[in-house]
Order: structure tokens, then C-alpha cells, then sequence
């Protein structure tokens, strides 16, 4: 689905149904820190995620409304590398670990065997 610029997004906080987990985050405040397990992936809903290097001081990459992150860490099944922090406020939505991999059981072997590739270059 597309929307035209005067559209709002699909998925504002107003929006949100009430059954879903969400977090607010406030700017600077962590989603997760390295050395921590992986136990959940995120979908940012609004506002951006940034994932800083281990110096704490360089931002990696940056995930915004509708990027998904943490994948193939939650996969791999080992702890974060980096961290993640809020850059300005941002709502994400949290999904456990078994939801994925509950996921995975249900998909084509072809689809799955492929994310479980991805996730051992993690």
C-alpha cells in the first residue's frame, strides 16, 4: 500500500491498537546495550533507532518508521554487539524471540534455511 504525501502513515500512535506491546522511548534513551542476550527484534513505529559502535561514539546505522531491527541477532541467538539508542522520541514495538522462530517452523524450508544463513554471518 502507498500513501500520497498528504496521507498520514499507516501506523501513528494514535492508531496503534491497544493489544499491541509498545515502547516510548524519550531521545537518548537505550532500546538495548551490547553484551546484553537478543532476545527480542523491534519494528520502529515512529521516530529513529540509532545503533551507536561499541566506542559509544559513532552511529552505525539508523532505523526509522517501519524498519525492522534485530533480526538476525535474535536468530543467531547470542548477545547484542552494539547499542541501540533512541535518536529524538520513538515508539518501537517489541517481538520475542519465539514468535520468530515460531515464524520460521511455518514458512517454506527454502525461506527459512536462508534467514538461518543470514543469521550465522551475525
Amino acid at each position: 500500500m502507498t500513501h500520497s504525501l498528504s496521507q498520514p502513515p499507516l501506523y501513528t500512535p494514535a492508531k496503534l491498537p491497544a493489544k499491541l506491546p509498545i515502547l516510548r522511548l524519550f531521545h537518548g534513551e537505550v532500546l538495548f546495550q551490547a553484551g546484553r542476550e537478543a532476545q527480542r527484534f523491534y519494528l520502529v513505529r515512529t521516530g529513529c533507532i540509532s545503533i551507536l559502535e561499541t566506542s559509544g561514539w559513532r552511529i552505525k546505522a539508523s532505523f526509522t518508521s517501519g524498519d525492522l531491527l534485530g533480526i538476525p541477532e535474535v536468530l543467531a541467538g547470542g548477545n547484542w554487539s552494539m547499542t541501540a539508542i533512541a535518536d529524538g522520541p520513538a515508539i518501537v514495538q517489541p517481538f520475542c524471540a519465539t514468535r520468530l522462530f515460531q515464524s520460521l517452523e511455518d514458512m517454506p524450508a527454502t525461506h527459512s534455511d536462508f534467514l538461518r544463513h543470514i543469521a550465522a554471518m551475525a
